[in-house]
């Protein structure tokens, strides 16, 4: 793993070492950027202390209740890493350091609740029945614990979120819900799917049509504060206060993006359908759709990256139908959108800067920072409205 620094564009500012592949890594929630945090392969979650050197100071075990598998996601709970007015990388503040809880997930379906303070055992375990790909953390309302969102290798969607007691009230148990099992209306065999399109063609019967494959990201929507809006203040935006339905948000807040194997990227909105995406945007090149990042400072804008090379950055407020980057996309590592994509490497994650004003893409072995322009960025303050309009008017929810 490495930290970079955009003043030494040509070489790293440190390099941390561990006895296996790192497959996910991010800044310290309270000790940014002086401690990094690591995800093995050998299923260890890895602490590293810039000042010290190379090597981990800290280190789970699978004794214990730990990892054994190679583990597919990593968050951190409570972690704000909007309202940033500056450019950097996202980590934010996450709370005091004997608060902040760490959340990761193993491809063997276990997911494990850390203190981040202390990574000698986990605080808590939850086993999902599912060999999972992919994590993310579900905002809740002002009341209510994070959940956490996963993607599963057979294209299903999970979320584990705190069960509610008999007065209503929260509780300490968490309670794993499959939000869709993948397929065509839970079918795990892609070969039915051309059937089932002929013997019912019905757009609703369509819409439940899920992942085929791998789940490759899951990303919600996160708190989009409103500070560079010229019709708000520094608030956040409302839908929070519009209630919560199936454990998601409703409104404009509570949407969710996926992208997949299967050359599909999915829009959902869990607190209005019954499991099922709204819709799919389908790749033109048929490529693997490999990670997907809503921006963090504005509320209609996700962006993905393909293994054909390019990145795409959508704007639902301004269209369902084609991205504000072109049908195209942006190809990133060399070349232009008309060279063969076999002459371009393909794109494994991407990250938006705090502020929303940069993109880093990882390509191969290359880390790209771009800029985006003004109105990637720069929000009018009626976009959500204008994206539940463009849902309900196409009739994918009903409010």
């Amino acid at each position: 793993a490495s930290s970079g620094n955009l003043s030494m564009p040509s070489r790293p500012e440190h390099v941390f070492c561990a006895g296996c592949p790192i497959l996910n890594s991010q800044f310290h929630p309270t000790e940014h950027p002086k401690l990094i945090l690591g995800g093995a392969s050998s299923g260890q979650v890895l602490v590293w202390d810039a000042r010290v050197g190379r090597y981990p100071v800290q280190r789970s075990g699978a004794l214990g209740g730990g990892h054994d598998c190679e583990l597919v996601g990593m968050k951190v709970l409570g972690a704000d890493t909007s309202g940033v007015a500056g450019g950097g990388a996202a980590g934010g503040a996450g709370g005091s350091l004997t608060t902040s809880k760490l959340v990761t997930a193993s491809s063997d379906g276990k997911v494990n609740y850390w203190s981040v303070s202390n990574l000698r055992e986990p605080m808590e375990h939850v086993q999902v029945n599912a060999n999972l790909s992919c994590l993310e953390t579900l905002r809740g309302s002002s009341n209510t614990e994070e959940g956490v969102v996963c993607g599963d290798e057979r294209g299903g969607i999970h979320t584990i979120v705190a069960g509610t007691g008999r007065d209503g009230s929260s509780s300490s148990k968490r309670v794993v819900k499959t939000l869709h099992p993948g397929g065509v209306m839970g079918g795990s065999d892609p070969a039915s799917a051309p059937a089932l399109m002929e013997e019912d063609a019905d757009a609703e019967e369509l819409s439940e049509m899920g992942h085929y494959g791998m789940v490759t990201a899951v990303a919600t929507r996160p708190t989009v504060p409103q500070l560079n809006s010229p019709r708000a203040g520094n608030k956040e935006t409302t839908s929070s206060a519009m209630g919560m339905s199936k454990g998601f948000l409703r409104g404009a807040g509570g949407l969710m993006v996926t992208t997949g194997v299967d050359w599909s990227t999915k829009l959902w909105a869990p607190a209005y359908s019954n499991g099922g995406p709204l819709m799919s945007f389908l790749s033109n090149s048929y490529d693997y759709m490999c990670d997907v990042q809503w921006s963090p400072i504005h509320p209609s804008i996700f962006a993905t990256a393909s293994s054909n090379g390019t990145l795409n950055i959508w704007n639902l407020a301004t269209s369902l139908d084609q991205p504000i980057s072109g049908t195209d996309g942006i190809p990133i590592d060399g070349g232009s959108a008309d060279d063969s994509a076999t002459s371009r490497q393909g794109l494994n994650r991407l990250q938006w800067s705090a502020d929303g004003r940069r993109m880093a893409v990882a390509s191969g072995d290359k880390l790209h920072v771009l800029g985006v322009g003004e109105d990637v960025w720069k929000s009018k303050g009626d976009e959500e409205g204008r994206v539940m309009h463009n849902l309900v008017s196409r009739g994918l929810i009903q409010e």
